[in-house]
């Protein structure tokens, strides 16, 4: 695992133009400080950008069936988290930050750009989106809700990959 810039990213994610389609988001349900291989780039709880590999069509298993063609990225958080089937969430010990949130979204927004695909749910999904369209998310099991909701800007609970994605857009305008 090697720490790497969002410019570093977008150089890897140029690299892979034509061969990525997808990429899904995700939380490690661990600590702030501990990174898996399982994705591509992890985001500690501090906002820094770590990559476990040097080439972004490494295939990694991170999402059930959707692994090829794909880029994971988890942030680091989330430990001891809860969704209930209310709507309602507990973040655990250890919430998404604002940094992991805000550097989550410049990382979508460039490689995006870098790959050349749009900033929508057709190409962006947090697992828990993934997961509801394979019957194992939010709406059937709750077996993988990653991302489902999040706080927004004013701490209201919101839609977790539109938040994102539309972060995402806005800082690819500018």
């Amino acid at each position: 695992m090697r720490t790497i810039t969002l410019q570093e990213a977008a150089q890897l994610a140029a690299t892979a133009r034509g061969r990525i389609n997808r990429i899904y988001l995700h939380w490690t349900a661990g600590h702030y400080a501990t990174t898996y291989d399982d994705y591509h780039l992890n985001i500690t709880g501090d906002g820094e950008l770590h990559a476990s590999c040097d080439d972004l069509t490494d295939y990694k298993e991170h999402t059930w069936h959707r692994n090829g063609g794909a880029i994971g990225i988890s942030i680091c958080c989330c430990c001891e988290a809860v969704a209930y089937a209310d709507g309602s969430v507990d973040f655990g010990s250890e919430p998404p930050t604002q940094q992991q949130i805000e550097t989550l979204a410049r990382l979508v927004g460039v490689l995006c750009k870098e790959l050349e695909l749009p900033v929508n749910d057709n190409y962006v999904m947090t697992h828990a989106e993934a997961a509801d369209l394979d019957d194992y998310g939010p709406s059937s099991t709750f077996e993988r809700w990653d991302l489902w909701k999040l706080d927004d800007d004013e701490g209201e609970l919101c839609d977790g990959g539109e938040l994102i994605r539309s972060k995402a857009r806005t800082y690819q305008q500018g």
